[in-house]
């Protein structure tokens, strides 16, 4: 998911009041200035360490394949401002601590981590922005293992959990319409053919694919500002796109990894300490609904099996 921008509903029985609106919009800005903060600093330090490089090795063009490529978006790329990995694109906001480079020092096996923040389906095929190739150009014919997490920003998610959030906070309910449904439902045709492209550049890869965890529990709580009904709304939502990612992962030759049996207890109303989901009000990672450290190290653990090695 990317946190870029907050739309209204239209008018009408679906519209979010100025008030309710004016609160997420505050709420994520304050996040999002506390995080632009960190990164800047980052940033700075390795300015006055040597300069930063435009970006690491293999990053920029299309490179020879290594034993390992990590392909997705931020629910496998970033822990927001912990870890920052600098030698990564910048846009990116990539960590030094996240699933993909957990698992490849587990497995002892080289990586190219191609996961970048609000990638689509379609920034696996083309370039993202500035200095980030297309996830696909690390793959080739060396390649034995591929882990895609992807689909969420195509879903429109932060859109509709924003949109959730400000509903709740005026007591009413957001699960109006098949909108959301639609919108998952119709990532299928573009998921099929990635994983598709997949195996035709990579025929010798092992691909494994993961669903999402638990976020928010029945009746939610407070610091996920989605409770009752809106919060059992929200949690189906990540369920049937899990259910999607999976059904495709069947029908062409992806092994599944289901995390949402491990990752209960571990939403984001769950302690601290005991986290894998950052809640809104988030203070670990100051990115709302992703992934802790903790969540991305329960997870490379569970992909660790499928893995093949």
């Amino acid at each position: 998911m990317n946190g870029h921008s907050l739309r209204q509903r239209a008018s009408g029985d679906h519209a979010v009041s100025p008030l309710a609106a004016g609160k997420v919009c505050t709420m994520m800005l304050a996040w999002r200035v506390r995080a632009i903060a960190v990164t800047a600093s980052l940033l700075c330090a390795s300015v006055f360490a040597g300069g930063v490089a435009a970006a690491a090795p293999g990053h920029n063009t299309v490179a020879d394949s290594q034993y390992y490529v990590a392909l997705g978006d931020s629910g496998a790329a970033t822990t927001g401002v912990q870890s920052f990995d600098v030698e990564a694109p910048l846009r990116c906001a990539q960590s030094t601590a996240n699933t993909p480079k957990l698992l490849a020092r587990t497995l002892g096996v080289q990586l190219d981590d191609r996961t970048c923040s609000s990638a689509k389906i379609p920034d696996l095929y083309g370039s993202q922005g500035p200095g980030v190739a297309p996830q696909f150009d690390a793959l080739g014919p060396n390649t034995k293992l591929v882990t895609l997490h992807i689909g969420a920003n195509d879903a429109r998610f932060t859109d509709f959990i924003l949109s959730c959030v400000a509903e709740n906070l005026v007591g009413r309910t957001c699960a109006r319409g098949e909108e959301w449904s639609a919108a998952i439902q119709a990532i299928r045709p573009a998921y099929a053919a990635a994983l598709e492209e997949i195996h035709r550049r990579s025929p010798d890869a092992n691909v494994v694919v993961d669903g999402w965890p638990i976020y928010l529990r029945p009746q939610g709580c407070a610091d996920a500002l989605l409770t009752g009904p809106n919060a059992a709304y929200v949690q189906s939502k990540f369920d049937e796109l899990s259910s999607v990612v999976s059904s495709e992962a069947a029908a062409h030759g992806a092994v599944y990894v289901e995390t949402r049996t491990a990752g209960l207890g571990h939403d984001a109303c769950a302690p601290r300490s005991e986290r894998w989901i950052e809640p809104v009000l988030a203070d670990q990672t100051l990115v709302p609904f992703h992934l802790t450290l903790r969540g991305m190290s329960d997870i490379a653990a569970e992909l660790k099996a499928a893995s093949g090695s």
